[in-house]
């Protein structure tokens, strides 16, 4: 008798763990979905605002600073998507995205320490190869939500 009681009940306990794991899964999802388009929206707007920014800080001491702030803002942008927890679907984008965040953030750190030895200007924006990075952020956003549906 004790061991059907002890049974149903280890039972019952792993039904409701697989359950939470599920509901987890389906949580998580509902806040990816939103986190990771918001995130490929600021790459974008990166993208669309760091060159007329580059080529003004060649000649403005401000625009070479608040260049500087963008680029830190992208890279905390980055480690605030890679420190996300993607549910079980997302995973291999998810592992796809942190592939391309390293070689953004790379791109990213080599802009910043040009910048600071005051080499501003969009020939090596283009040399750091980071504007080539950007542009698969799309594909993988539109990968994330194709899932999602």
């Amino acid at each position: 008798m004790r061991k059907k009681v002890f049974f149903s009940i280890i039972m019952l306990l792993s039904i409701l763990m697989t359950g939470c794991q599920a509901l987890s899964d389906v949580t998580n999802g509902i806040e990816y979905v939103p986190a990771a388009t918001k995130y490929v929206d600021s790459v974008q707007q990166f993208a669309n605002d760091v060159p007329a920014l580059a080529e003004k800080a060649i000649s403005d001491q401000q625009a070479a600073q608040d260049l500087e702030k963008t680029l830190q803002d992208m890279k905390s942008e980055i480690q605030a998507f890679n420190d996300l927890t993607p549910p079980s679907m997302f995973e291999d984008i998810h592992n796809q995205v942190l592939e391309h965040n390293e070689a953004f953030e790379q791109g990213i750190d080599t802009y910043l320490e040009n910048v600071k030895d005051g080499k501003v200007s969009v020939d090596v924006l283009e040399q750091t190869g980071l504007m080539d990075e950007v542009a698969v952020y799309s594909d993988l956003l539109d990968q994330i939500k194709k899932i999602a549906e």
